[in-house]
């Protein structure tokens, strides 16, 4: 038996990696953690437990041991209710458990109390309660929540065919190395987004690069981030990336580009990594200090005086034909399974030959 009794004990069975009864658990302890607290548990995610360890006392629930408590709190599972010796035993309701497929179990002897997160839990558990023949009273009681500001988070973006190597995908992995390097020294923040080839995916197993297929445009992405990095070899004559980047305001992590003088890039809004990447530490350091904003203008194109000074008559060719799909096929244009007998749909005319002469879809008279 503990010879210890502690004030609140809050028994939760499995504390899992993400969830909101884990987020509970770790707001209580961030905002009472002085007053005496323990979380008992039979298995917890290590993470969760390193962070819950910081604030309030948590102890692996041992089958031979008897806890004692003057408020033992239960989140659902009642499996140590056998195991402490309180004052008050608590079930708090999180969710409604009925609505998937677990029973709350509301009736156990020992519960004495009853507390919803929300006055809609009160009602179901109470209602659920009733129809068990028992009639409680559950007492409100909203989570903590504590909100302090956030963190930035650096966001990097990488849009290129990395799986070519003048393209610099061998140097882009020795950046992604010295920044997380850097970054988990110092216990910074970051997400990276890389948009290649699947073909090019690193190798690697940092959870905090995020790979995408490429699109043709990726503006939208490149706007909402703080770094571009375009690691090329010396063949980049104009550098869309990076001239979209700087004129988004955005900074760019470059080889010894030829062209980069030419662009007159204001100072501070870029960061280069040599040839050889001796300095990529450095640079991955750089890379976390506030950023100064600027103002970049492209240079101005004159194509207008290139170019023959004729008005078009095209016009766009639109959906005008439609078809049902007679056998199963991934339409590349519209990148989406389509099987046979699924709703009609509009293509255009040219698009509906290519599709009756393979065979996959019939007109729609």
């Amino acid at each position: 038996m503990s010879e210890k009794r502690y004030a609140n004990i809050f028994y939760f069975r499995l504390i899992l990696k993400i969830g909101g009864t884990e987020q509970f658990l770790y707001e209580i302890a961030k905002k009472y953690h002085k007053k005496d607290i323990v979380v008992l548990y039979d298995r917890a995610d290590l993470d969760q437990l390193a962070r819950l360890k910081k604030l309030v006392r948590c102890i692996q629930r041992d089958p031979n041991v008897t806890y004692k408590a003057k408020r033992a709190f239960y989140n659902f599972n009642l499996d140590a209710i056998d195991q402490i010796e309180a004052d008050e035993h608590i079930f708090v309701t999180h969710a409604i458990y009925q609505n998937i497929a677990l029973i709350p179990p509301v009736n156990h002897p020992k519960l004495t109390r009853w507390i919803g997160v929300s006055k809609f839990a009160c009602r179901e558990i109470e209602k659920y309660a009733k129809s068990l023949g028992k009639d409680i009273k559950a007492e409100l009681c909203y989570n903590p929540l504590t909100l302090e500001k956030p963190k930035p988070i650096l966001k990097i973006i990488s849009a290129g065919r990395l799986d070519d190597k003048v393209k610099g995908g061998g140097r882009t992995t020795q950046l992604i190395e010295a920044v997380d390097e850097y970054a988990t020294k110092n216990g910074k923040k970051y997400i990276w987004f890389i948009f290649s080839n699947p073909e090019a995916k690193i190798k690697t197993n940092n959870p905090n690069l995020v790979f995408m297929e490429p699109r043709v445009d990726v503006r939208n992405y490149i706007a909402d981030s703080n770094w571009l990095v375009q690691l090329s070899d010396d063949m980049e004559s104009f550098g869309y990336s990076i001239n979209e980047a700087l004129g988004y305001g955005v900074g760019v992590v470059h080889t010894p580009l030829s062209v980069m003088p030419e662009l007159k890039v204001p100072e501070g809004a870029t960061l280069q990594c040599d040839w050889d990447m001796k300095n990529v530490k450095e640079v991955a350091e750089k890379m976390f200090e506030p950023q100064t904003p600027f103002t970049y203008k492209p240079p101005k194109d004159s194509w207008n005086k290139f170019l023959v000074n004729e008005p078009s008559h095209y016009e766009p060719p639109k959906p005008d034909t439609k078809i049902e799909c007679i056998a199963d096929y991934y339409d590349l244009e519209l990148r989406r399974l389509i099987k046979a007998g699924s709703e009609p749909y509009m293509v255009t005319k040219e698009r509906a030959d290519k599709l009756i002469r393979l065979r996959l879809c019939r007109i729609v008279r």
